[in-house]
């Protein structure tokens, strides 16, 4: 390995996957080299990867966490998409339990049109719409054993007093 080419390829700013895709060797070659020879990439501090989309992307696109800018592990597009599909994975789990349509007029079309109804409001220990759990553990049936699943517009109408 030459110094000055290893040297020259730092100063363009490519990283050790560039390099060793530029040299045709292993990334792991190319630490050993810049060990060996005092050698260090510069880090870009103001992008980050990905490792869910794989994109590289401006910090600014990463949420910050424990005071530190840009350093969630996923961007925010990609975290978003992560919490929505753990809470809907969250609630098909519980409508299930629920027996899965509702309990009025049998719709089970679209789980997101499904509701839990308190029975008794008082009874009420948390609303599990705002309940962001992910297995379906003993506090959770026991809080779902207290409602009746329901479309949105039987709910509606049971509000309304109706039914």
């Amino acid at each position: 390995m030459n110094k000055k080419i290893l040297n020259n390829l730092i100063n363009q700013g490519f990283s050790t996957h560039k390099i060793a895709n530029n040299l045709s060797m292993s990334q792991t070659n190319v630490v050993y080299w810049l060990k060996k020879f005092k050698l260090s990439t510069k880090k870009n501090t103001d992008e980050k990867k990905c490792p869910r989309c794989k994109n590289t992307k401006k910090i600014t696109e990463f949420y910050d966490r424990r005071n530190k800018p840009g350093s969630s592990a996923y961007c925010k597009k990609c975290t978003n998409k992560q919490t929505t599909e753990r809470h809907t994975a969250a609630k098909q789990k519980a409508v299930e339990y629920k027996g899965g349509k509702c309990v009025k007029c049998g719709y089970d079309k679209y789980i997101g049109a499904l509701d839990f109804h308190h029975l008794n409001p008082d009874n009420k220990e948390f609303s599990l719409g705002t309940l962001k759990f992910i297995s379906l553990n003993d506090k959770v049936k026991k809080e779902l054993d207290k409602c009746i699943l329901v479309c949105s517009n039987c709910h509606r109408e049971i509000h309304g007093g109706i039914t």
